[in-house]
């Protein structure tokens, strides 16, 4: 049965390495070999491979399928929809999910930003909308997060934004369900009771999985020293309040009834007591994990059997992927089962010495923080592979942190949050009670936290392997999975510091490496030769708080194992070119800033771009031919333009520049044929001048535009002039972000076009 579950599973994962999925034709003929294979056991667990296979590339089908109908993108129109999560509020926006009611020609799961919104809904409410919506959407660069597959787990068909106005009106005649009333109340009580502070978002989201008050810095704390898990309903509290509940029923039947099978009706409680915490949680996988367990726990318990760990976790991780196939793609399927099974194999393989001492209780606290310690060690290996294949960091002091941490969380603060959320009514003094005495001890647990974070080194962000070096990270997890004392244990902790200390091989001397990034509607660029990073512009920002500097520049150069810059230009102080150099700047260390135009609270030393400055990195030339006369422009026209030569290659960044400037630079001979340019403002028809073009003639002409933007750029007829002077015209906005490696021997060759070399089924 664990053998056929495991296949399955395998089956599934294997669909993720398709680009595009198998047509409704070829799943029919792979599902009829499936069950036939099932049912000869000689290939039966070929059978199951095809058939996890086909069960996520139906679900797959139905999510895609399910998406916008492309002729709803860009209009305004009228909805009805339930609001399905709890809404976020950004500061200057809300966003939300909402599903929507009564119209089948839209799909059903939508996400929602709503700007100066005047009233705030709530979970489970029912409003009219009106919208506008696009397409599901997400920048494609190297290692950048992947919004576009993190909408297709959640089952989401199109994002947009509420219009604001009149019609938007919440529907009275639709009641909110009884759960997320629930939700809701407990919110506000806490809202109501306790301060307004890291603390009380933390238990809001222990206690009914309300992670909206969470902010971005407070998750990025808690990624830094692995307690993210501790921050939101995970399926360590559903065990707390399954075993809590299992103790205390005992107890209570111990003490009114002397029947037998006490423990079987404690058990039961227990069950129906994860099943509640799952149900106000929102079903989040790891609470799915848990409650899976606890029921086949129970029930082996009741038929007096035994289970062994191999087949509880397979068989969880099977009904999961039937019941909810898309769920297995999420990063907490495959962390929330790891660890459960690094813990199993742990405690079977690990045998540690008991301390022999005379005072009972110290021998019992130190036995406990040498097992809790060693639990902990064993996570950090055994995690290490798939923390870092997923998320290019490793948070290094999370072992010392969660020693003090989940002793508090798991006797007093989770405990005590239940209590407050059961004791309501004549009881609520009491749960108020309980209430004030979780949030003390989160506050306790986010001293820690935060001491923890801020400790020199706390957490490495890791390039992202390539090749063999795979491999090396799969081998850090040695140290858990061999038993003390067996020959090469050790190499997983050689793997784990290689793995740390692990960076990409940089261009070859006498190369650059230009990366154009994928940043939407603005420009953000990387150069990098054999010792020396340059980065170009970083990118806009975003109403809602967000900008491409943290989102998109930042991870790429930690993929490449990039820490610090030399030189950030920054050709004019435009939002879709600037607007995100200050998070750029602190994410990463940028030793010195040009700029076109001032660039206001940045705390790097700055310098005015001028056509006089020239450098030499690594056997490549760097010069700003422009502006020669600092204060005669302005605006776009005032962009830094930058020339890169390469023996007798040339690349050309132009910024925005528009005709007037062009001309400037063409009449006066500091022009001549480029083998890469950017097009200067995104392909407006304010630039792209007809002596521009024919004097520059390059071989590749790259626009860095966001799609279906609302200017139109790049214009057909720039497009159609650059394409007659000989150009290949290629766009962030469909290639993702473009590399390309330029040589002083070697000439120019591509290294990639990231959206078409990367495509998942569900781009």
């Amino acid at each position: 049965m664990a053998l056929f579950c495991l296949c399955a599973l395998a089956g599934a994962y294997a669909l993720q390495g398709f680009g595009e999925l198998p047509g409704t034709g070829m799943l029919a003929v792979l599902t009829a070999l499936s069950l036939t294979a099932c049912i000869v056991a000689r290939v039966r667990l070929a059978g199951a491979f095809l058939a996890g296979f086909v069960v996520l590339a139906y679900a797959s089908h139905a999510v895609i399928d399910d998406r916008l109908d492309p002729g709803f993108g860009g209009k305004t129109i009228q909805i009805t929809a339930r609001i399905s999560h709890f809404p976020k509020d950004n500061g200057v926006s809300l966003s939300f999910r909402v599903s929507t009611l009564g119209r089948d020609d839209l799909p059903r799961q939508l996400r929602l930003s709503w700007f100066e919104a005047p009233s705030r809904p709530k979970l489970g409410e029912t409003w009219k909308l009106k919208v506008r919506l696009r397409r599901p959407r997400g920048f494609s660069n190297p290692g950048g997060f992947d919004y576009e597959g993190w909408l297709f787990r959640q089952g989401v068909g199109a994002t947009g934004y509420v219009v604001n106005g009149p019609k938007n009106i919440r529907q009275s005649d639709y009641p909110v369900d009884r759960i997320s009333r629930l939700r809701q109340q407990f919110v506000a009580r806490v809202r109501a009771q306790l301060p307004d502070d890291d603390a009380s978002a933390v238990l809001m989201a222990v206690a009914v999985g309300a992670r909206q008050s969470i902010t971005r810095k407070q998750w990025r704390r808690y990624a830094a020293t692995g307690t993210s898990h501790l921050m939101a309903i995970s399926g360590l509290h559903i065990g707390l309040a399954a075993g809590g509940t299992f103790f205390l029923s005992w107890i209570v039947l111990a003490l009114i009834c002397s029947s037998n099978n006490i423990r079987d009706w404690a058990a039961i409680f227990a069950a129906v007591a994860a099943l509640a915490y799952a149900e106000l949680s929102g079903f989040a996988v790891p609470a799915r994990r848990a409650l899976l367990m606890t029921a086949f726990l129970v029930l082996a318990g009741l038929l007096r059997r035994q289970l062994p760990a191999v087949r509880l976790l397979s068989v969880c991780g099977f009904l999961i992927l039937l019941s909810d196939p898309l769920a297995i793609l999420a990063p907490g399927f495959k962390l929330s089962f790891a660890a459960v099974a690094i813990l199993f194999w742990h405690l079977r393989v690990t045998r540690i010495t008991p301390v022999a001492i005379d005072n009972r209780v110290s021998a019992t606290v130190l036995n406990g923080l040498r097992r809790l310690s060693s639990t902990q060690l064993a996570l950090l290996f055994g995690l290490f592979p798939l923390t870092a294949l997923l998320f290019n960091r490793v948070a290094v002091v999370a072992p010392i942190v969660n020693l003090f941490a989940l002793p508090i969380f798991n006797f007093l603060t989770v405990p005590a949050c239940l209590l407050g959320l059961i004791l309501g009514g004549p009881f609520q003094a009491a749960g108020n009670f309980a209430l004030d005495i979780a949030h003390w001890s989160i506050r306790v647990v986010l001293w820690i936290v935060g001491h923890a974070a801020d400790f020199p080194y706390a957490d490495f962000h890791i390039a992202r392997p390539e090749g063999l070096f795979v491999v090396v990270f799969l081998f850090a997890s040695l140290w858990t999975l061999l038993p003390p004392g067996w020959p090469g244990r050790n190499l997983g902790l050689l793997a784990a510091l290689a793995a740390v200390l692990y960076r990409p091989p940089p261009p070859p001397l006498d190369c650059v490496d230009l990366h154009v990034l994928d940043v939407g509607q603005g420009l953000a660029l990387v150069l990098r030769t054999h010792r020396h990073t340059a980065v170009f512009d970083a990118g806009p920002s975003f109403r809602g708080g967000a900008d491409t500097g943290r989102l998109v520049v930042a991870p790429f150069l930690r993929s490449k194992g990039v820490r610090s810059v030399e030189l950030g230009v920054i050709s004019h102080a435009d939002q879709d070119h600037a607007g995100g150099v200050r998070s750029l700047t602190e994410e990463i260390d940028i030793k010195t800033l040009m700029s076109g135009e001032p660039l206001d609270d940045i705390n790097v030393p700055q310098s005015p771009c001028q056509a006089s400055k020239r450098w030499h990195w690594d056997g490549i030339d760097f010069a700003i031919i422009h502006p020669s006369e600092l204060g005669r422009w302005e605006g776009n026209n005032a962009s830094c333009v930058m020339e890169v030569r390469v023996a007798q290659h040339t690349v050309v960044l132009t910024g925005d520049i528009e005709s007037p400037v062009e001309n400037l630079l063409t009449r006066n001979g500091t022009l001549s044929q480029a083998d890469i340019v950017l097009i200067p403002h995104h392909g407006s028809r304010t630039s792209s001048s007809e002596l521009f073009i024919s004097t520059i003639r390059p071989k590749v002409a790259i626009v860095s535009a966001g799609l279906d933007n609302r200017w139109g750029f790049p214009k057909e007829d720039i497009v159609n002039a650059w394409t007659s002077a000989g150009a290949e015209v290629l766009n962030t906005a469909t290639s993702g972000a473009i590399a390309y490696r330029i040589c002083h021997d070697t000439g120019m060759r591509r290294l990639g076009l990231h959206r078409q070399d990367s495509r998942k089924f569900w781009n």
